[in-house]
């Protein structure tokens, strides 16, 4: 058994974190879904590094041939919408075997378009009917600005993750705005169980922002976990149960280094939660198998709690923080391919 059959096994799913053009004609992300992986994100780095090399020349020379006024974000999203729509096809049937459930292919935003509520929604609405498939999911921050965005898109029935949740306080405001999409589908007399919302939880950034070795980031996951579980008695949350689906934790591991990842894995293997893992830890622990280890029970948080009194900490100026780095990250990564397609674009102009 290898790891995401024994993850599999324990009821989490393994989402991949970047793919390009390359992975889907030379048929490896077909193989990646084969062996298991239930989605797959589309990143601003991945995308660079794919379009400094030769994978889209053929997308550029058909650009040249065909648009008119073209600028590096018009050909942006020419390309993201191809490769939005061919991974979520060959994701479709896992889509369809679990019932949606399953089977998304992801994209952050353009985060310039995160500034405002009404460009956010504007820019969401576009992304999803251009693109065209259910198995669609949009990643939005969790930020004040856009937690009535998110509100907004579930009630619109498009799948959202709700990325740079750090803290209890911003995963109950997901809840929340998550809760009140949906009711407002049912209070229209719709069907609320299509539509999917996730939040993201970065173990990485939040341990590399107090220490790498504390392993606060699995202490939080753990108490995040057991809200989750604490959720299901919602009275709100029972008035939906079975119209509507759960809102499920992603573990975001992507920005540990693989040889240090293992620790996490195997501490975080939950029941109906997914993990987002880079292509360079998924194939170091590919063989090996997991043995169970994550059972979670009060007594267990309060143990955690006395061995790490920084939890009991507000954590508000931290986790803003926290959320104005990712932003500013986001931003310089989305500039930068922004420019790489630029040079594309000059290169191949008559």
């Amino acid at each position: 058994m290898n790891l995401i059959q024994s993850l599999r096994r324990q009821g989490q799913s393994v989402w991949l974190d970047g793919f390009e053009r390359g992975w889907i004609s030379q048929g490896e992300l077909q193989h990646t879904i084969d062996d298991g992986v239930r989605g797959v994100l589309l990143t601003f780095e991945g995308l660079k590094l794919a379009i400094q090399g030769q994978e889209y020349d053929r997308d550029f020379s058909v650009l040249t041939r065909q648009a008119v006024n073209r600028t590096a974000r018009s050909d942006y999203d020419y390309i993201v919408k191809r490769d939005l729509q061919l991974a979520a096809d060959l994701l479709k049937q896992v889509h369809s075997q679990t019932q949606g459930r399953e089977g998304y292919v992801q994209v952050d935003f353009p985060p310039h378009a995160l500034l405002q509520a009404e460009t956010a929604i504007a820019e969401a609405q576009k992304i999803w009917q251009e693109v065209g498939w259910q198995n669609l999911m949009l990643r939005i921050p969790a930020t004040p600005i856009m937690l009535p965005v998110i509100e907004q898109l579930i009630g619109d029935r498009i799948n959202v993750n709700a990325t740079f949740v750090f803290s209890q306080r911003t995963y109950e405001q997901v809840f929340d705005v998550y809760l009140s999409g949906l009711e407002r589908l049912i209070h229209q007399g719709e069907s609320a169980n299509d539509v999917v919302c996730f939040t993201s939880f970065s173990i990485g950034r939040l341990d590399a922002a107090l220490h790498p070795l504390t392993s606060f980031g699995i202490t939080q996951a753990e108490i995040l976990y057991q809200h989750f579980q604490n959720f299901c008695q919602n009275a709100r949350w029972k008035a939906l149960r079975g119209r509507a689906n759960p809102l499920r934790l992603v573990w975001d591991c992507t920005d540990i280094q693989p040889q240090d990842a293992w620790r996490y894995i195997q501490v975080l293997a939950f029941p109906g939660t997914a993990i987002l893992l880079s292509k360079a830890t998924l194939e170091m622990y590919q063989q090996v198998s997991l043995l169970p280890m994550s059972v979670i029970g009060s007594k267990r948080v309060e143990q955690m709690l006395t061995n790490f009194p920084l939890v009991a900490i507000p954590l508000d100026e931290l986790v803003d923080r926290l959320v104005d780095e990712e932003m500013r990250r986001s931003l310089n990564a989305f500039d930068r391919l922004l420019d790489q397609i630029a040079l594309k674009l000059d290169v191949q102009s008559p």
